[in-house]
């Protein structure tokens, strides 16, 4: 309502033309006056003329005067509502602008919000990094701060001799993988070869064996003539594998089986 209500200054040349045209004394409705007809009488008659005139003259310079001051007000009128379409035009442009501008505000204000959002989010990134590094300050200064440590050139020249002892180690090592190597070689031909000397043994031990057990039989197929009766004394001859040599040897003893076997 306040939009289209009209302010006491535009309203005020509407009532000024309202009251000219509508007041009950208003030159509108009223008439001129009608003289009546002047007396015979010269003299009188010319007064009465010139009060006529007089009165004729007066309202004439009264319509004359209202004429002027109604056209002063229609033109008060006009101006009034040409600056009231001026307004209403303006009011109609500035709202739009209004509602352009608000619209541009909301915008930059969510826009601004989400921003806030992400610098908020990056400002607590930040300082979680600050902390996280004036930690690692302290600790990078109590360990610069310890006089025990030495200087980063001895350092530096202590992890080169470490490097030369470790590739000298590493030499070593592979002299001592080929030493392994080559005396893995070698055992494995000298297992090899014991196990041909023990099938050899063997092979000779056997041959013993079926030797004596063929001179075992030919010796108690010759001592049955000669078996002593009981007359004789009982004396039962020995057998050859069992008398000792002249020279006092051991007889050699059968080796293991377990070393026998390949």
């Amino acid at each position: 309502h306040h939009q289209t209500r009209l302010s006491n200054v535009e309203t005020r040349p509407y009532m000024r033309v309202a009251r000219r045209v509508l007041a009950s004394d208003s030159l509108i409705y009223t008439t001129p006056i009608a003289y009546p007809t002047p007396p015979q009488d010269a003299s009188a008659v010319d007064e009465e003329a010139a009060a006529q005139q007089t009165l004729r003259e007066q309202q004439a310079d009264s319509r004359t005067q209202w004429r002027q001051e109604f056209q002063l007000d229609l033109l008060a009128l006009e101006s009034s509502m040409a600056r009231i379409q001026l307004l209403s035009r303006t009011n109609v442009k500035e709202r739009e602008r209004y509602e352009a501008s608000k619209l541009k505000i909301k915008t930059t204000a969510v826009s601004t919000k989400d921003t806030t959002v992400e610098y908020r989010k990056q400002l607590e990134e930040a300082q979680n990094t600050l902390a996280l590094r004036k930690t690692y300050d302290e600790r990078t200064e109590k360990i610069t701060g310890n006089r025990m440590l030495k200087p980063r050139d001895d350092q530096q020249a202590a992890l080169d001799r470490l490097k030369v002892e470790n590739e000298a180690l590493g030499g070593e090592t592979r002299s001592y993988a080929q030493t392994w190597a080559e005396r893995r070689d070698q055992f494995g031909k000298i297992v090899e070869e014991g196990r041909q000397m023990l099938r050899l043994i063997r092979d000779e031990k056997e041959e013993a064996e079926r030797k004596e057990g063929m001179e075992g039989v030919s010796d108690g197929e010759a001592s049955r003539p000669g078996t002593p009766t009981l007359g004789s004394g009982g004396v039962t001859p020995a057998h050859p594998s069992q008398e000792v040599d002249a020279g006092g040897a051991t007889p050699l003893r059968p080796l293991p089986n377990d070393l026998l076997a390949p």
